[in-house]
């Protein structure tokens, strides 16, 4: 699938450690504007490097690559997530994260992975953001993900958001 000549496609093994460049990069991003969205050593504890490789080898790695190689986001994409109630075939998104210098890959990432929830026949795309994240809300909001509840996994307190794909 492509948009502006990107492509969104798996990720190898071997790309893993090029695609979790991309989420130290956000984190540092988010560390310098004062946004607690993910906490470096509590989110690395959860989700190191070999998370990443072995989401790749399940096949739930994707990037978002732009024709010359480059990746430009990266996110983890599951069909079951236990965070969620039952209800409604969705295609769920994780660790999401764009490359700060490049302004809308991230909405750009999210039309695709609608296209791919669709082709695969779902009804939802889902996402979970921090729930002390207000900026984070309203740009998922303004994309369609409506609010669906609260959520907690350990420390992180986030919120349920879902856009339905018509």
């Amino acid at each position: 699938m492509t948009d502006q000549g990107e492509v969104l496609r798996l990720a190898s093994l071997e790309e893993a450690p090029r695609l979790f460049q991309l989420i130290l990069r956000r984190i540092t991003w988010l560390e310098e504007r004062g946004i607690r969205q993910w906490e470096r050593d509590d989110y690395l504890t959860y989700y190191p490097l070999t998370y990443f490789q072995e989401r790749a080898r399940n096949g739930e790695l994707y990037g978002l690559w732009r024709p010359d190689g480059t990746p430009d986001v990266v996110a983890v994409l599951l069909e079951e997530d236990d965070r969620w109630p039952a209800g409604g075939s969705a295609l769920y998104i994780h660790n999401l994260a764009a490359n700060p210098d490049a302004p809308g890959a991230g909405e750009r990432m999210l039309r695709q992975c609608m296209a791919l929830a669709k082709a695969m026949g779902k009804d939802y795309l889902r996402l979970d953001c921090g729930r002390n994240n207000p900026a984070l809300n309203d740009y998922y909001e303004r994309l369609g993900f409506s609010y669906v509840g609260p959520m907690e996994v350990g420390s992180y307190q986030g919120n349920l958001r879902q856009r339905p794909l018509l």
